[in-house]
């Protein structure tokens, strides 16, 4: 799979999994540094809002739009991307937010869904959004063509609001 950079290729490596599959388990690290399996989220509708780097303007923009869209709503929303746990705590402290965070550091989550992308040398993910029921079921994916572009909100959150 592709997507664009800016107008420009960028290789997908792996697998996506889609709406019918069972979410993939990965192992992430949360805010306190503990490594949590994806699959203890589950049981409560989840948006997995995935972000190549959570310092830049758009993934900046996505995570406060989602943080704000769930905010007064029953469904669990978590970001998830390669910062580590201290960029991702430092960037709640400094948007007076609380969003949860998971840290893929291990690189498992990329792997089990199919998300790696290699941007100006670093490894990262690419923009994502999934909807996972309480099943743990993918109900919704958006992986984002162009990764500088914000995914959509709507469309998401018309799914999960379904469930």
């Amino acid at each position: 799979m592709q997507v664009k950079f800016d107008g420009s290729p960028l290789e997908v490596k792996g697998t996506q999994p889609t709406v019918g599959d069972k979410a993939p388990n990965a192992n992430l690290v949360n805010d306190k540094g503990e490594t949590v399996a994806l699959n203890d989220l589950f049981g409560k509708v989840t948006i997995l809002s995935v972000v190549p780097n959570v310092l830049t303007r758009t993934c900046e923009l996505q995570t406060k739009r989602f943080d704000e869209v769930t905010s007064d709503k029953d469904i669990q929303y978590v970001t998830i991307g390669r910062n580590t746990v201290e960029e991702f705590n430092q960037w709640n402290t400094e948007n007076e937010l609380t969003v949860d965070t998971l840290t893929d550091s291990t690189g498992d989550f990329g792997k089990a869904y199919g998300l790696d992308i290699e941007l100006d040398g670093n490894d990262l993910l690419t923009r994502a959004v999934f909807v996972v029921d309480t099943d743990g079921t993918i109900k919704y994916v958006e992986i984002v063509d162009e990764v500088v572009n914000e995914p959509n909100y709507e469309a998401a959150l018309e799914v999960a609001e379904k469930l």
